[in-house]
Order: C-alpha cells, then sequence, then structure tokens
C-alpha cells in the first residue's frame, strides 16, 4: 500500500487574485459613490440640477432664448397643450380610410389652431378626390379643404401629390 500524503496549506496565487479583484471592485465603488454625492450637491431642492451660473445670481438660470419666467411658462403651457392633442382620435380616423392608392407623406398638427395639415401622394387623381371625400364625411374632421394638388411629370406613373387641411372638434 501505498503511503496518503495530504497538503492541508492552500495555494496562494488564486487568494492574491480574489484580493485583488475586490480592491478594484471597491474603488470602483467609491468612485461611483462620489460622482453620486458631486451630483447631489449640485441638485436644487426640486430635484433639478441647477447651473452654477444660476446660483450666482440668486435664481435659476433660463434656457437660452427665453428673457423671462413669463417666456419660460408659457413655452412649457405650448408643450403641453402640443403633447395633450386628441392625437389618438385623429391617427385611427386617418388609418379607418381605406384608400389603398394614397399614401401619407406629412402629417403636420397645429394643436393651437386645432388644425392639421396632410401631405400625401395618390396614384390617380380620382384616389385623391375619394380620400378627401372620406375626411369629409369623417366625424373627427371639420372644414376639410384641399390646397393644392399637382401631377408629378417627371414621374412615368403620373402620381398626383396633394396637400389637405382640416379641423378637429373638441367633442
Amino acid at each position: 500500500m501505498r503511503a496518503l500524503h495530504l497538503d492541508f496549506e492552500r495555494n496562494a496565487h488564486g487568494a492574491r487574485l480574489g484580493y485583488a479583484l475586490i480592491a478594484i471592485g471597491a474603488l470602483l465603488s467609491a468612485l461611483v459613490l462620489g460622482a453620486q454625492l458631486l451630483l447631489y450637491q449640485q441638485m436644487d431642492g426640486g430635484g433639478e440640477i441647477v447651473p452654477t451660473a444660476g446660483r450666482e445670481r440668486g435664481g435659476l438660470a433660463l434656457p437660452r432664448g427665453v428673457s423671462s419666467e413669463a417666456e419660460a411658462i408659457e413655452g412649457a403651457r405650448a408643450v403641453v397643450t402640443h403633447l395633450a392633442g386628441p392625437w389618438e382620435t385623429l391617427f385611427r380616423t386617418l388609418e379607418a380610410i381605406e384608400a389603398p392608392d394614397v399614401a401619407l407623406l406629412v402629417i403636420a398638427p397645429d394643436t393651437q389652431k386645432n388644425k392639421v395639415r396632410i401631405y400625401a401622394e395618390a396614384r390617380t387623381f380620382t384616389a385623391m378626390l375619394s380620400y378627401y371625400s372620406a375626411m369629409e364625411q369623417s366625424r373627427t374632421f371639420d372644414d376639410v379643404v384641399l390646397i393644392e394638388h399637382e401631377i408629378q411629370q417627371n414621374d412615368p406613373q403620373r402620381p398626383v401629390r396633394f396637400s389637405i387641411t382640416a379641423a378637429w372638434s373638441d367633442r
């Protein structure tokens, strides 16, 4: 029978690598915490980061191009009004219009006037007129007006590009 040799001493190479990884992890954690602390110091009580130039004047710095608080508030109201528009209803109405020969190119809404301008292209003049008629008959749109149309002479298929404006009601 052979003699059994037991080694109760561990290899130190693996332990050194582990200690090095722990030290690197601790260093990175300290750097992240330091960056977070700097951000908290720059934050105002409302949770917004305040530029240092605004603090020197004793107030918040306004965005570029805005000269007063009233202009800033009015700009914010305009953004909220634009975002709160009846987009789902408008898009569902436009999608519901069956017009396989018409491609919508641009939908440009104006929320202040409750109007939308649609730029589209139709394969034929008849397809354009049927799309216009379908928009007139929809309950979502009022005052549908064909603003312009032009037959594309340089295209061999001669599509018709047109634009329509329509008002939507706040029903």
